[in-house]
């Protein structure tokens, strides 16, 4: 008994509600702490950026592109070439053949020479991602760096999809590999932008992309950006608007995204998950049957990203933003060069890019990144008295160039390279 408060005694009931209220006071203290953490971080400008098949037939020019719609451009996609644990484009070309033959090192410079950016894609809906062949992070760590280097980029996407999702093994070496690059390129005094990019339904994410989601987050990636493929939802047109149900499909996963994102400690508040996010269309057709994103449509995506500061907007493809000729049976199949649409050349890309003026990460110094390069470019020199026939290409001042139309003494190098009636097109420095 206390001399000072004669007759009261210790009750051990108060003392544990004392305790409980100290510690929530101290659970409440960090969590605000860590939110206000959370708060004040500035996330970069929302981007557009179109996806490019750069193995599709016919080729796609995405170095040739002018407007602010190509600021950015998504080439994809990377998987496991025929030897298992390496990269290669498509399953067709290896970084080596694709320099060769799609003249892709030259055209990635002239992109990144030209202050736009290029972001690098791998997995994609067919092959297989090469975690899902390299047998270690680190052989599958080397894959990666090897194509990232390669082209010099800033920005790599992850498009996860199909067997892939459930393979477990292979999701948390791609989570560890992903881990070491970005880890590796902070330490060098630079970043890496990634994004992930899954599927997703009108009610949300599946379990198999949530794992995948935490094995990033677990391995320490910061998702710059998680990508819902906003398509293929298996619903006529004719029955529900695409757009409609694709805004459904965002809602939902912002909210899982955002419980996700609070269980690894990340209080990003509503606003800066949206910026997080992205989603990317199927412009045109889609390859469930009669399944359309029209332009209203797009219009559509398009304001609603802006009400929400969607982080990012994409398509597939640019390859298909062409309305298809009259020859084209586009009721037996997706194309891959045109959209299945009445449309102008280019116009999902400007509808859908309005407003959109940021880029994943930071630009490329064109100078310094590919000053060191070894040219493996085999083409002869422009020769002033010989002609040159559509599809010829040649090497002027440094630089490789493609004849448009049959021509012979007008230099590829000349000021009128830049008119819409040169008979040369440029495509890129002889790298």
């Amino acid at each position: 008994m206390s001399k000072r408060y004669p007759g009261r005694h210790l009750s051990i009931p108060r003392v544990v509600v004392a305790v409980l209220v100290a510690l929530s006071l101290c659970v409440a203290g960090t969590y605000w702490i860590q939110r206000s953490r959370y708060a004040s971080k500035s996330l970069p400008a929302p981007w557009f950026a179109g996806y490019v098949d750069v193995t599709a037939t016919p080729s796609y020019t995405f170095e040739s592109d002018v407007g602010s719609q190509y600021m950015n451009v998504v080439l994809g996609f990377v998987v496991a070439g025929k030897d298992g644990c390496s990269p290669s484009w498509g399953g067709y070309y290896t970084p080596s053949q694709a320099a060769s033959q799609l003249d892709l090192d030259s055209r990635v410079a002239q992109v990144e020479s030209s202050d736009r950016t290029v972001t690098i894609s791998f997995g994609g809906q067919k092959g297989s991602e090469l975690a899902q062949e390299c047998s270690s992070s680190g052989s599958l760590y080397r894959q990666y760096a090897s194509v990232i280097n390669r082209y010099h980029v800033n920005s790599v996407d992850f498009d996860i999809e199909g067997s892939a999702l459930g393979n477990s093994s292979a999701n948390k070496r791609r989570a560890e590999a992903v881990a070491r690059l970005v880890s590796e390129r902070k330490a060098d005094g630079g970043s890496l932008t990634v994004s992930l990019t899954v599927p997703v339904g009108r009610d949300g994410i599946t379990s198999d992309t949530l794992s995948v989601i935490d094995l990033f987050l677990d391995a320490g990636v910061r998702i710059d950006n998680l990508n819902l493929m906003t398509m293929d939802y298996g619903v006529a047109s004719s029955q529900t608007a695409q757009s409609d149900i694709i805004i459904d499909s965002l809602k939902a996963v912002h909210a899982q995204y955002r419980r996700i994102l609070y269980s690894h400690g990340l209080f990003y508040d509503s606003d800066q998950v949206w910026k997080l996010m992205g989603a990317t269309v199927l412009n045109g057709q889609n390859d469930t049957s009669n399944e359309f994103l029209t332009l209203d449509d797009a219009q559509k995506v398009n304001t609603f990203a802006l009400s929400t500061s969607l982080g990012r907007l994409s398509m597939w493809s640019l390859n298909r933003d062409y309305q298809c000729g009259s020859n084209v049976d586009t009721d037996a199949d997706v194309v891959s060069f045109c959209s299945g649409v009445k449309q102008t050349d280019g116009e999902y890309a400007q509808v859908l890019a309005q407003g959109l003026t940021g880029i994943p990460g930071t630009l490329v110094d064109y100078s310094a990144a590919w000053k060191d390069t070894d040219s493996t470019v085999s083409y002869s020199k422009w020769d002033t008295s010989r002609r040159y026939v559509k599809g010829d290409k040649v090497v002027s001042d440094g630089n490789i160039y493609e004849a448009t139309s049959p021509n012979v003494g007008v230099s590829p190098s000349s000021d009128q390279t830049d008119d819409e009636e040169s008979p040369w097109r440029l495509i890129g420095p002889a790298v």
